[in-house]
């Protein structure tokens, strides 16, 4: 099977096409590069660790929807977090966007991320239809 990229308007891909997409399909399986929170370039939920989840889950749910999946289909999650202390708003926000019991996820803390303001760092794989 052929591998293919999506894209979105509202999130940049690599400016170095060497270094992969940030959604990648092969047959059913979807995978989606870490998610940080930004839409349209700019960051959203400065210092809100919630705020930013809450973005990441919804880039990852445009990717899958674009895929043609639902967030049902979402089975793996990693979770990258600046400070461990971020990891029950991580919880929340991912209780919003899955039904219990949700995917298996990794949860790691004490990320040093790029960016000054990041604070989280989601990544995520499906598997469309059953």
């Amino acid at each position: 099977m052929k591998r293919k990229n999506i894209t979105l308007p509202n999130i940049a891909e690599p400016a170095d096409a060497r270094v992969g997409s940030q959604c990648i399909v092969r047959g059913n399986q979807v995978f989606i590069s870490g998610q940080i929170a930004y839409d349209n370039g700019k960051l959203v939920g400065a210092g809100d660790p919630l705020v930013q989840c809450q973005q990441c889950f919804k880039n990852i749910r445009d990717y899958v929807e674009a895929a043609g999946g639902t967030m049902d289909d979402v089975v793996s999650l990693n979770i990258f977090l600046s400070d461990i202390r971020y990891r029950q708003p991580a919880i929340d926000a991912r209780a919003e966007a899955f039904e219990a019991p949700g995917p298996s996820a990794t949860v790691v803390g004490g990320v040093d991320f790029a960016f000054e303001d990041l604070l989280v760092e989601i990544s995520a794989i499906a598997i469309l239809g059953d």
